[in-house]
This record gives C-alpha cells, structure tokens and sequence, in this order.
C-alpha cells in the first residue's frame, strides 16, 4: 500500500470526526504569559525554593543574554540574512513516530543542514568560535551528556537534535512544558500544541524566527538544503508552508497505542532526571499525563485535518507509516529520498542500507510504563481515536 497516496483523501466530514478545542487569542504577548505560568508551575510543584531563583530570573537572564548574541549577529555576521532556505525538509509526526530516527539516519552524514544540540541552544553564529572548542573538551571528557539513551531518547551536546528545540528561544513550542515547571502550572499550554490556531503575530512571530536561525546554519556550513525534525509542530504545519511555500513536509504516523504510552514514560524520565519524580505531587503529575493525553488527541485531530482538506498540497506532503520503516526501511527511505528530491551520497545510501540489514536485530534500551501508570487504557484510546485506527488499519489490542 502506498500510504503517501491514499491517505489523504479527503473525509466526508471532517470537522466532526476531528472535534478540536478553541485556542482564544490574548493581547498579552506569549513570552510575557509564559514567563508568569512558569511561575506559577514552579510554585505548584516546589514552593518556596531556589528553584524560583532558575525559572524567575536565571532562566530569563540566559534568554535575553542569548537572544542578544543573536541580534549582534546581524551587525558581526550580516551574511546569514541573504542565504536563502531552499525546499527545507520538515520531519514531522507525534512524538516517539520515528521521527528521530529519519531525521538522523538522513543526516548522519552531514550532507544537509542540521543543528546538534548545543546549536540550538545557541544559535547565535558570532560566538560559535569561541563555544565550539569548549564544547569539544567537554565531550571528550565524557560530559555533554542532557538525556540518557535509558531514559528513551539520548540527548548529547554534539548530538544531532531537532530544530523544534530552537523555539525554546521564543517559548513557543511544547518543550518548554517538557523543559520547565510549566507543566504543572494551571494553565493547559493547549495553545503551545496548536501552534496553527494562535494569532497571526503568535504564528509569524514563530516561523520567522524559525527562518532565521535555518539561514544561520545554512550559511555556516555552506549546504544548500536543510533537513528539520520539528516534531511537536506539526499542527503548525499550515504557518511553516506560509513561511516556506516550497518546503516539503514528511508525516510519519504511528498507532497511538504506541505513541501515547512512550510518549508519556519519556516525559515521565524527564522529569525524574531534572527534578526527580519523588519532589513532585502526585496530583500534579496526574494532571500533567491527561493534560498530554488530551494534547496527544488534539494533535492527530488537527493533523488529519490538514491531510484531509489537502492545507498541504498533495506533492509536498510524504505520509509514512512507522511499521513501513520496520519492515521495508531501505525501500520506505529511498521514498523519502525521492519525494523530498535530496541529493544524497553513495555512502549515505550505504549506510541506510546497512541499517536496514540491522533493523531485526534492534532492541531498544528503555522500557515504557503501563498505560494504567497513567490513568489510561487502551480502550480509551481506540475510543478516543476510532477514526484514526480505522484510516490507518492500526490494531486494536
């Protein structure tokens, strides 16, 4: 089965199959309304603690100090705002689709444009020079190490990462949920997961500055195409094809019965490896796993909306299925090759080819928690997703 072209046929209704909450606009600008719920967050969880002092000031201070470095680019490195972001690439698929492993089984030869992590926590190119070297020691000393491969997805400060960590910088991306005590704060942060709903500033304002720190990588290393893994921003896929009209988008879907669980358990890691797990009310966490439940709907919702009013034009949009890239992963990657027209080297391919040969030996290092850890079950889910199981031919147990 071609899944690319069949499954964006159009639904017979498909506002009512894919029911979404409403995201009210404010006139308070978000940074300024995520700095106050972060706050907020903190004070849920930790109390009274120093833990304020990080996210109250520490963490603002580090924001802006970075964000200037940025601005001195346009006077110490005006080159980057003529480089140009040609067809870029755009990963995307709930989190724990396969994602990371498309986006750097693509990259690992750094044939396209890609950030490691220490990139996209400082994109500004005027000091690159003076961190790169520190950096280096650093790993070589066997630091640099964020996320441990255990905990479900291993993040290193040389590490291939994904581009959606860029918006850290603004604020406007869901891992700033993942990544601070905003999650435990009052507020849902719905309007962080439908990145399409928000205000015309809101949506700009984001993709703008998505352009250009791609453009200060492109000008850095010299490559013409960039390949991006953006994976909680999919439901703002209709804002980045506004930003870049020639953008190709590959969606790879998985069953939620997979996702959500794994989904779900790394954020738990998270957690614990930043705060540990111990430190936060239970009732917070609860509330913070329906919290992502219901995100986790919102998001397959609005992403089969986008594919089933064809928002995307047909020939810009790759749909895979995660079990594809089981089975056939050589075969299912040269599609991708193909569709996204990626000038891809002899050895790349090799390597490709070489995973493909591996695929049935893999075992993954970490373990996922029960759905009732999370005060799911699996019925719910299929429930919850009826239409989605059924579009995709995903099992039911």
């Amino acid at each position: 089965m071609n899944v690319s072209e069949t499954v964006i046929e159009p639904a017979a209704a498909s506002g009512d199959v894919y029911p979404l909450p409403h995201v009210p606009h404010s006139a308070w600008p978000l940074v300024l309304r995520l700095y106050g719920h972060i706050l907020e967050g903190t004070w849920n969880a930790f109390g009274l603690s120093p833990k304020l002092l990080t996210y109250g000031l520490r963490r603002p201070l580090v924001l802006l100090a970075t964000r200037t470095l940025m601005a001195l680019d346009h006077v110490l490195v005006p080159g980057f705002r003529r480089t140009p972001v040609v067809k870029p690439v755009f990963v995307l698929g709930h989190p724990r689709s396969g994602t990371t492993f498309v986006h750097r089984l693509l990259t690992q030869t750094r044939e396209f444009a890609v950030f490691e992590l220490w990139e996209t926590f400082l994109p500004a190119l005027c000091v690159r020079p003076l961190v790169r070297p520190l950096v280096r020691r650093i790993v070589a000393r066997g630091g640099g190490v964020y996320l441990p491969k255990e905990a479900g997805h291993l993040s290193a400060l040389t590490e291939v990462e994904e581009e959606d960590m860029l918006l850290l910088l603004t604020g406007n991306t869901q891992f700033t949920a993942n990544l601070t005590p905003l999650a435990f704060a009052d507020w849902d942060f719905t309007e962080l997961v439908l990145g399409d709903e928000q205000s015309p500033r809101e949506r700009k304002r984001a993709t703008r500055f998505l352009r250009s720190c791609l453009q200060r990588q492109l000008y850095a290393t010299g490559l013409p195409r960039a390949v991006t893994k953006m994976v909680y921003s999919a439901p703002r896929a209709k804002s980045l094809l506004e930003e870049f009209p020639d953008a190709r988008f590959v969606y790879l879907v998985r069953s939620p019965l997979e996702t959500i669980p794994s989904h779900l358990s790394l954020d738990r890691n998270m957690f614990d490896h930043l705060w540990g797990l111990h430190r936060i009310p239970t009732r917070l966490l609860q509330r913070y796993y329906e919290r992502r439940y219901q995100h986790a709907l919102d998001f397959y919702r609005y992403v089969e909306r986008l594919i089933d009013s064809r928002a995307i034009p047909e020939e810009q949009l790759l749909v895979i299925k995660y079990d594809d890239l089981r089975s056939q992963l050589a075969a299912t990657m040269d599609r991708v090759i193909a569709f996204a027209e990626l000038p891809c080297s002899d050895r790349l391919r090799e390597l490709i080819q070489e995973q493909s040969q591996a695929q049935a030996r893999y075992e993954r290092p970490h373990k996922n928690a029960p759905l009732d850890e999370f005060g799911l079950g699996h019925k719910r889910i299929v429930d919850d997703l009826a239409p989605l199981f059924d579009k995709y031919g995903f099992a039911r147990e």
